[in-house]
């Protein structure tokens, strides 16, 4: 498909389409090239309207070299105010590199008034921050190392299971799934942060934490269920989130089909990471870090002694049943309720302030709330997540109070559900063709009766 150049968004019409994103393959590099080429940065750094060489920064900087060589050419507004919860301090740094206005308008419908949603809110929440009891992040760090340390017992141990009983086998490897998917949630924690050796983790389950850190940190977390969220369009044509009156029949299909989808995920993307990598598709290569997932196969051979094929199935089934609940608990975290604003819908405003945005697209799960074990195995508090992502999970439970009294301020709310009404209502997403008008939602203050708050 030949991109057109000319193409406006939807929901959003004033502004461009992006340039690559129904192009295959669907690759984080691809979605990075789109935005250096629509983003008006110049070939460098954009926050807001102004232009920065940060390239004397790149080393210096305290989250790590990726994120600023990741997004050399593009616009980084979203990313700098998101990440940057005591702001004055990157602020400060910004005149040093400072080297023009821009030329062209920002490509994106979010808004930072110093006396907006999002800007007041960050600034309650760094108060907040200095209160937290100290340390409190080491409990994350516990939690992801003794995963990690019964996954590994563990994973041989289900080797040696299949050669005493298919039944002992079977029931075995489906725990290793679970603690598998367990493990790679709690990874997620560290690679939205400074680098860390945890974020590696997330790579045995034949994710990639470099191409998420694109595709969920910078893509989805900061333009979600935008045209701009790779998330939505990477799953495409297989699943359609997105609501198109001239949705097909078996594209709503998928609200009955996407478990079998959600099978191959992490295989899938293995597999595709590893074929642009030999094949340098949009400058893809490969590197050691494609080598992690492989790891393991391995080990459960060596310690169990395991004939290798018959290990390579075990290991096969265990990434694909790990996959399987990832996928579930991801979906169904609070972004692709039916309920929830999507590229296609009506928004509140032609230019909406970004936190507003994030909770007009969330409709979190209460089951998950407050609960550290599961918010950090099963992308729990989600909401306060998307809206502070270099907080640890551990302290988000922290921040309810804050959240909510805020939200009475501005008049909005924080949506609940339960898992179970998640699930559903991720069906109903993938078979929704209307769009819904949020303008019209929120002069009526519509609410779905199968939501409530807290």
């Amino acid at each position: 498909m030949v991109p057109d150049p000319d193409k406006r968004q939807v929901s959003f019409p004033k502004l461009k389409y992006p340039l690559f994103r129904d192009v295959l393959p669907k690759t984080p590099q691809q979605w990075i090239t789109a935005k250096q080429i629509q983003d008006g940065a110049e070939g460098l750094w954009r926050i807001h309207d102004d232009i920065y060489d940060l390239t004397d920064f790149i080393n210096s900087h305290p989250g790590g070299s990726q994120w600023l060589e990741f997004t050399k050419g593009t616009d980084i507004t979203e990313a700098f105010e998101t990440h940057h919860i005591n702001s004055g301090v990157a602020e400060a740094l910004l005149p040093k590199y400072f080297i023009k206005k821009a030329s062209n308008p920002r490509n994106s419908p979010f808004t930072f008034k110093e006396d907006g949603f999002y800007k007041t809110l960050k600034m309650k929440v760094a108060n907040k921050l200095k209160t937290l009891p100290k340390g409190i992040r080491k409990k994350s760090d516990n939690v992801t190392d003794l995963l990690l340390i019964c996954f590994l017992i563990s994973s041989p141990l289900c080797c040696l299971l299949w050669t005493k009983s298919l039944i002992y086998g079977a029931a075995s490897t489906l725990i290793l799934g679970v603690l598998l998917s367990s493990l790679t949630i709690s990874a997620h924690n560290y690679f939205h942060r400074a680098d860390s050796w945890r974020m590696y983790l997330y790579n045995i389950s034949g994710f990639s934490y470099a191409e998420w850190r694109v595709s969920h940190a910078m893509s989805h977390h900061l333009h979600t269920n935008t045209a701009n969220d790779l998330e939505l369009s990477m799953l495409e044509p297989f699943l359609q989130y997105l609501p198109r009156p001239d949705k097909p029949i078996i594209a709503q299909m998928g609200a009955f089909f996407y478990p079998v989808i959600f099978l191959f995920a992490s295989l899938g993307s293995m597999v595709k990471e590893i074929a642009c990598g030999v094949l340098r598709i949009d400058g893809k290569k490969l590197s050691w870090e494609n080598g992690i997932p492989f790891v393991i196969p391995v080990w459960m051979w060596w310690i169990s002694g395991l004939f290798l094929p018959w290990t390579i199935i075990v290991w096969l089934a265990t990434i694909m049943t790990s996959s399987l609940i990832f996928m579930v608990v991801g979906l169904t975290a609070g972004h692709h309720a039916h309920t929830n604003f999507f590229e296609g819908d009506v928004p509140r405003e032609e230019f909406i302030d970004w936190g507003i945005h994030q909770l007009d697209t969330i409709v979190e799960r209460v089951d998950y709330a407050g609960d550290h074990f599961k918010v950090l195995t099963r992308f729990g508090d989600h909401g306060l997540h998307h809206l502070f992502p270099t907080l640890d999970h551990a302290e988000l439970k922290y921040l309810y109070p804050t959240l909510l009294k805020h939200c009475e301020k501005f008049e909005t709310q924080l949506r609940m559900t339960t898992f179970y009404n998640a699930l559903i209502s991720h069906s109903k997403q993938l078979i929704r063709k209307r769009p819904l008008n949020f303008r019209e939602k929120v002069k009526t203050k519509n609410i779905n009766g199968d939501i409530h708050y807290i």
